[in-house]
């Protein structure tokens, strides 16, 4: 299992922080669609936010649609931890879980804080992976595959910080399915706009993406 937590950046400066998680909980849950999710994103404690995917590329893609959604002035960062879940009690509102997925999930999380508070201000995601991983799931990444893994989330999360607001409701809506006319439609764009980012600005992350779509467990 992948496990994710999330909390926000620099949540303690928002002048709104109730509306900011609002905001959050809007982003993830309309992320989430169409993911393999085994727990929905869910709030925890203070500004903090888990959920756990069955796949990498459900873990990678609900991080990058999360991002593209939030708007200008809110940010997550995440920390996504494969290797194994075990529920201790179903909680009266959200599960109470354990496993060496989650410790590796806020280990990921912690490693993310501290590329940030290094001037890595881009860096948004970070993933490890448990020791033993590779005999509970398949396919995980092995130690060299974790690497490169945050090589590309690296690049991906530069990528997408230097985007304005509208050109990421624009790779938002081509990622969750929607066509270049509809996207155009909804952003008041013509279809040739929307054509011309496909080929320039956001031609990298999504084909990174389609990449990582090729990593999704088929469903037995």
């Amino acid at each position: 299992m992948y496990a994710l937590i999330a909390d926000i950046v620099g949540s303690r400066r928002l002048p709104d922080r109730a509306r900011a998680q609002e905001s959050v909980t809007a982003a993830l849950e309309q992320a989430r669609l169409g993911l393999s999710m085994s727990q929905d994103p869910y709030a925890t404690v203070g500004d903090e936010f888990q959920a756990v995917a069955v796949d990498l590329a459900g873990a990678l893609t609900l991080t990058l649609r999360t991002h593209l959604l939030l708007p200008d002035g809110l940010a997550l960062r995440f920390g996504v931890g494969a290797g194994e879940v075990s529920a201790l009690s179903p909680g009266a509102g959200a599960p109470i879980q354990d496993g060496s997925a989650w410790w590796a999930a806020r280990e990921a999380i912690d490693l993310a804080h501290g590329l940030q508070e290094r001037g890595r201000s881009f860096a948004r995601t970070w993933l490890r992976v448990a020791d033993g991983a590779g005999t509970l799931v398949d396919p995980t990444p092995t130690a060299q595959g974790e690497a490169v893994a945050n090589a590309m989330l690296l690049l991906r999360d530069q990528a997408v910080s230097r985007m304005r607001a509208r050109q990421r409701r624009v790779l938002a809506g081509l990622l969750m399915g929607a066509t270049q006319v509809e996207v155009a439609r909804r952003e008041r764009l013509s279809q040739q706009a929307v054509s011309e980012f496909v080929r320039g600005p956001g031609a990298a992350v999504l084909e990174a993406q389609s990449l990582v779509d090729g990593l999704a467990v088929p469903d037995p």
